[in-house]
């Protein structure tokens, strides 16, 4: 993608979530938004159609990366070796530690979350052939699995420390 595209995207990006802290998505206005970017409305409309669709590819921005991480997730074996989805996992968030804390300044937060948390079990279960009617067990584990490290991740972001939460959530997966 050319560097002016994704530059220009990026200060949308940012410019999004700076005024989603402090006000509801549908009170920002796209001039409003576009004077925070310093970018011209018909360069706005060039990447998006409205509000509503940027606010969308920001969030699929920011999840993108880590519900990805889900497909390559293994059910069968995580239990006995998550050290390296656990790990994986990780290295995505620190990446992304930037959005999260602008993101998790937004009113949408909350919701956005949730949604997150409800993609990467999708995409863990979907990949793995689980579903709740035949598995309703280990949708109910991925889902207490995906829940915890989630909220454990985003309740201590920036101030974690890596070593202990990753130790911690590979010993609450091996049940240990």
């Amino acid at each position: 993608m050319d560097k002016r595209i994704i530059k220009t995207r990026e200060a949308i990006f940012n410019a999004f979530l700076d005024l989603a802290a402090q006000k509801d998505i549908d009170k920002i206005s796209v001039v409003e938004l576009c004077q925070k970017a310093e970018i011209n409305k018909s360069t706005f409309y060039l990447h998006y159609k409205s509000i509503d669709e940027c606010f969308q590819a920001c969030f699929d921005f920011f999840s993108s990366q880590i519900v990805s991480l889900g497909k390559d997730i293994d059910y069968s074996s995580v239990s006995v070796s998550p050290e390296k989805n656990v790990s994986e996992i990780l290295d995505s968030v620190e990446q992304n530690t930037r959005y999260f804390e602008k993101f998790k300044n937004t009113l949408v937060y909350d919701y956005a979350i949730k949604a997150l948390k409800d993609n990467m079990v999708e995409a863990i279960c979907k990949v793995n052939d689980i579903n709740i009617n035949d598995n309703y067990h280990e949708v109910a584990k991925v889902t207490f699995l995906v829940g915890g490290c989630a909220d454990v991740i985003t309740k201590l972001m920036p101030h974690y420390n890596r070593e202990e939460i990753e130790k911690l959530m590979v010993d609450v997966i091996k049940r240990k």
